[in-house]
């Protein structure tokens, strides 16, 4: 007998297939990853990355009978895949001493408006990067991914109550740091 492979077997739990998996979740994962990295190349690669690494453990991957209009596990496996491997991309670019190149100022960034979009942005990106990394990585989980406070928790490996009370100081320390951005 010919065994077929797992995810196509009718008794398996996990009813993923890859390109399913892979189509209803690379928006997600890549923007995750583009605002940790930056658009590029190397948010590509760390998305690909995540998806190879989700693909070899497709048999741990949460099923989908436990996503939920409120909450998605997958999102927050995959999420929590994608956040190592930004972790160690960064680790090599601050031993190999690299600086991403700045993103070039397009035509419509010469008018009054798109000026000051980048100097605003800019200002956030200051404001988040003098913040702690798990208050830098809470405020962008919540208000940039849109993830539950349960989804969160499931990432960051604590509760939904310690990771309300980790967002709201990250507020603070958003509102502290940034008090000239926020009082305008």
């Amino acid at each position: 007998m010919i065994s077929r492979p797992w995810w196509r077997r009718k008794d398996s739990a996990i009813a993923w297939t890859p390109t399913e998996l892979q189509e209803r979740y690379t928006e997600a994962v890549y923007g995750y990853v583009a605002l940790r990295l930056g658009v590029g190349a190397e948010a590509e690669d760390a998305t690909a990355e995540t998806f190879v690494a989700a693909f070899t453990r497709l048999h741990a991957c949460p099923t989908r009978e436990k996503i939920t209009e409120n909450d998605d596990p997958m999102r927050a496996y995959l999420i929590g895949i994608a956040r190592r491997k930004v972790a160690d991309i960064l680790r090599l670019r601050e031993r190999r001493q690299e600086t991403p190149l700045s993103e070039t100022l397009t035509s419509d960034a010469t008018q009054e408006h798109g000026v000051l979009a980048a100097e605003a942005s800019a200002r956030l990106t200051e404001i988040l990067a003098a913040l702690r990394p798990d208050y830098r990585e809470v405020l962008l989980l919540k208000y940039v991914e849109g993830h539950s406070l349960a989804e969160i928790g499931r990432l960051l490996e604590r509760s939904a109550t310690q990771v309300g009370s980790l967002l709201q100081q990250a507020r603070e320390a958003a509102r502290r740091e940034g008090r000239d951005y926020f009082e305008d």
